[in-house]
């Protein structure tokens, strides 16, 4: 379902730099007429959340291990500087995840929900009304953390400054809008248990100019990192025709999610915006989400992912650039190597604007035919 069009890139777990030119003639203007489509049925989250009283520090919010009467399985965590997740069984520990946030930005997570499993605290919801009141770490310090630091070096980004921009260059860059990067760069390295991938995306000012602001109305994007496995869902010969049977969850073993080289069971990840040169911007508005509901991808992708549901909030200067950053920490696969592909894509919002309760995990691009 979010496999729309991938970009081969080929070779081993290495480090990658491409321009992202996917095909989207659907949300390529932001004036069309919404796209009409059926209402579907409810669907269980995959994960709920449940609130902390006010923001806390990962170390303190580990110590709450239950929420509503269930395990706790992550922590969500937004502050003015960054946002993202963090998993308790993602293979990294609370103190490595804490020296990956602050050694790429200066800062650490403020940790605002939990996350149990979404069935579960359906039914429990179901059976119980006082769960919605329900909220967490009440007696916990108060965490504020730092602010973050620009990195120095933002590659190709840089080549965006507004100060090498003549008055005719500047005049002719707004000709040929669109939502799609101008650059993206994704670094691939072995954590052992764990990959890292580091991935940016930029947008600037050079004909044709790009923002995601551009995006069209009821849609958003996300930004994956595939990587393709020999593990068959059905050995050749195979009599068995069923539609979909190429699709998760109808795979030749439960253990798809770790076929490929990088597992894509729910991973580690933080994401920050830096507006023009050295600004950071909040980036609790944009909807970044992790995308962990994997229901009818390929059986022989994992996909590592990250969503922006509402892209019109990215900071956009006149002639500047803005700059997304999302680090992801994926458990290390069954494979040893995977042939990698990595795509930008418009998904609907169709979904998530008909039920605005569910998780964006849950209901980002999948709407049927869109």
């Amino acid at each position: 379902m979010r496999h729309l069009k991938a970009i081969s890139l080929g070779g081993a777990i290495a480090a990658v730099v491409l321009a992202m030119t996917p095909a989207a003639a659907i949300a390529e203007s932001g004036n069309q007429s919404p796209v009409k489509e059926p209402v579907e049925e409810p669907i269980t989250p995959t994960f709920s959340e449940i609130s902390f009283a006010h923001p806390v520090s990962l170390e303190s919010a580990t110590t709450v291990a239950r929420a509503a009467g269930l395990p706790v399985e992550g922590y969500r965590f937004e502050s003015d500087s960054i946002v993202g997740d963090f998993w308790l069984d993602g293979g990294l520990t609370v103190e490595e995840f804490l020296a990956e946030v602050r050694k790429e930005t200066g800062t650490a997570p403020e940790i605002v929900t939990a996350y149990v499993d979404g069935e579960a605290f359906t039914d429990k919801r179901e059976q119980s009304r006082g769960l919605g009141d329900v909220v967490l770490g009440a007696d916990l310090p108060v965490y504020d953390a730092p602010d973050a630091v620009v990195p120095t070096d933002r590659g190709p980004a840089e080549r965006s400054s507004t100060a090498q921009l003549s008055p005719v260059v500047a005049s002719s860059a707004a000709a040929g809008d669109t939502w799609q990067p101008n650059d993206a760069q994704v670094m691939i390295t072995d954590m052992g248990q764990n990959l890292s991938i580091s991935s940016q995306y930029s947008w600037w000012s050079l004909d044709p100019y790009a923002s995601p602001l551009v995006m069209a109305d009821h849609w958003g994007m996300e930004f994956q990192v595939d990587f393709y496995t020999n593990n068959r869902p059905w050995p050749p010969g195979t009599p068995i025709t069923f539609p979909g049977k190429d699709l998760r969850p109808n795979c030749s073993g439960d253990d798809y999610k770790d076929w490929a080289a990088a597992s894509n069971q729910p991973f580690d990840w933080f994401g920050w915006v830096i507006d023009g040169a050295n600004v950071v911007a909040a980036p609790g508005a944009l909807g970044l989400y992790g995308d962990y509901n994997d229901l009818s991808d390929p059986c022989n992708v994992s996909t590592v992912a990250v969503g922006m549901a509402q892209p019109w909030a990215m900071p956009s200067g006149t002639y500047g650039t803005n700059t997304l950053m999302i680090y992801s920490y994926p458990l290390r696969g069954q494979e040893t190597q995977s042939r990698v592909g990595s795509i930008v894509q418009p998904v609907t919002r169709h979904q998530c604007e008909n039920q605005p309760w569910m998780p964006l995990t849950d209901c980002m691009g999948v709407t049927a035919l869109s």
